[in-house]
């Protein structure tokens, strides 16, 4: 693949010491106007009430985490930040004294990132921060769908409320920015509100591997049905951070024992290379209640492989233009 030369890139920390400078995404220029981006990474600090609060934190933690990761991935493969340009644009805007002016607020930003061109790499703020994502960046849409989840998020509706973190598919779905019929869920699993907790799924044809499958069929399985469900059309992904077991993740809203370990993660991310993705996310990190990071760190590495992921589709259509 063509490189491509740009001045964006991370602060090198072996000439400007870790713990210098302002926190970034991966101590990357802060860029507000996003003038000359491929990639915007966005922290969007956002949550509705729930049991468990504190994700409106995450991004500024994953920020100060994600000083301990470098330019190149594991493999040895290419730099995102030689395929692209790439560039912290802060965090989106809203009042959080207006949970549901969000909606309108944060997805009007995203729709301003689509029109100039830049593809967006997210740090939540809660799951329904992909729906904020979503509505803003598909226009063209459906796209095809890929969720890494402990929960199905597909309620109708929470305590009367249509647009919060557990409807994220359903109004997805209704309201033509996900295609079903490419969706597909990967690691479902813990105690349940009602049986039929998954019906909306299979009512429309989605694919779902809960952590039982996972764990019977393995990785390389998983990653080929992910990519046989969404095909070679456009797709968005996104992480919530609570899909990894809760030994991984202690600081989430919505811990479940018994999920994917950290290098489940990291090896099925890597083999989606090939994806046309047109965005992603990882959201649910809570600082409050990991004040050590160790959510944030994996938080951190998990936003690098999606950057990992993401850089190349972006390269491959700026070289069709």
């Amino acid at each position: 693949m063509l490189q491509k030369t740009s001045a964006l890139g991370p602060a090198d920390s072996l000439q400007i010491p870790r713990f210098a400078g302002i926190s970034t995404f991966m101590r990357l220029p802060y860029l507000p106007d996003g003038q000359g981006v491929d990639i915007g990474m966005v922290g969007v600090p956002f949550d509705f009430p729930t049991n468990r609060g504190g994700t409106r934190h995450g991004p500024a933690q994953v920020r100060e985490m994600s000083r301990l990761i470098r330019r190149y991935p594991a493999g040895g493969g290419e730099s995102p930040y030689d395929l692209c340009a790439i560039a912290d644009l802060g965090d989106a805007p809203f009042n959080p004294l207006d949970a549901q002016s969000a909606v309108e607020n944060i997805s009007a930003f995203f729709a301003t990132l689509r029109e100039k061109g830049i593809t967006p790499v997210v740090c939540g703020g809660d799951h329904a921060v992909t729906y904020f994502v979503l509505r803003g960046t598909v226009n063209k849409g459906p796209v095809g769908f890929v969720q890494f989840d402990a929960h199905p998020d597909t309620n109708d509706e929470l305590y009367g409320d249509r647009y919060n973190h557990g409807t994220l598919l359903t109004r997805g779905v209704e309201e033509g920015f996900i295609d079903p019929k490419r969706t597909v869920t990967v690691g479902l699993r813990g105690s349940r509100f009602s049986r039929e907790d998954r019906a909306f799924n299979q009512e429309h044809g989605m694919r779902v591997i809960d952590f039982d499958e996972f764990e019977s069929v393995g990785r390389q399985a998983v990653i080929d049905e992910i990519k046989r469900v969404v095909g070679t059309g456009p797709t968005y992904l996104t992480f919530d951070i609570d899909v990894l077991d809760s030994a991984f993740v202690p600081g989430t809203g919505s811990p479940e024992a018994g999920g994917l370990t950290m290098r489940d993660a990291q090896v099925v991310l890597r083999g989606l290379e090939g994806l046309d993705l047109i965005g992603a996310d990882m959201c649910e990190v809570s600082p409050p209640l990991d004040p050590q990071g160790v959510t944030a760190l994996n938080g951190a590495n998990i936003l690098f492989e999606l950057l990992c992921l993401t850089a190349p589709a972006v390269a491959r259509r700026l070289a069709q233009r």
